[in-house]
């Protein structure tokens, strides 16, 4: 099973701010199917990260990842 992130969790760990995620979901970058709105909270799934950075890598985003971890 996958773990689900929110946008707030998964900026971090991109390196990018949360806004930056937001926009890319309202503008279509990334796909509603895999991460959808539940109780009013993007559900991102973990595994999905790499691929948004890729993504973000591809509109001229700097994307520093991270593990997340240990993150405070």
């Amino acid at each position: 099973m996958s773990d689900y992130l929110t946008v707030g969790q998964a900026g971090p760990r991109l390196g990018v701010r949360p806004r930056v995620l937001s926009q890319g979901f309202y503008d279509r970058w990334f796909r509603d199917d895999l991460c959808p709105v539940v109780s009013g909270r993007r559900l991102i799934p973990s595994n999905y990260l790499p691929t948004m950075a890729s993504i973000l890598r591809r509109r001229g985003v700097e994307v520093r990842e991270t593990s997340g971890e240990t993150q405070q």
